[in-house]
């Protein structure tokens, strides 16, 4: 049976709110939702854009921590608050993600779990 292996970020606002940002298991990592904010928890900005190229850095830095990259991801799930940010989300995946794009689910959600933020995007990707 294959170990889990946490990719933690200690002193970081994950370690606050008890959770992992990354889990692997062997060549699998499976991220936890990414959300625009800086390293101050703070959100990066009061706009859709700002927020979400911030969730995508977010992302990137938790898959090199897990030996990985956006290049690498398998599958992202993208929780938007508003059905309009949609018309963003492939010119995202375009920027972020290389062909073949990874598997896709966009979801359209009420709110996310703090005030303020606009976009959340977890992934599955493998080292």
């Amino acid at each position: 049976m294959p170990e889990l292996e946490p990719i933690l970020d200690e002193g970081s606002v994950t370690s606050a709110f008890r959770y992992t940002p990354a889990v692997c298991v062997g060549d699998l990592v499976m991220v936890s939702g990414q959300v625009g904010v800086g390293h101050d928890g703070e959100p990066a900005g009061d706009d859709f854009l700002t927020q979400a190229h911030q969730a995508f850095a977010n992302l990137a830095q938790v898959l090199k921590e897990a030996g990985s990259s956006l290049s690498r991801v398998a599958k992202v799930t993208i929780y938007l608050t508003e059905q309009a940010q949609f018309d963003h989300v492939p010119d995202l995946r375009e920027r972020y993600f290389t062909p073949p794009y990874p598997a896709d689910t966009t979801v359209v959600v009420r709110a996310l779990a703090r005030p303020g933020l606009l976009v959340e995007i977890e992934a599955v990707a493998v080292r």
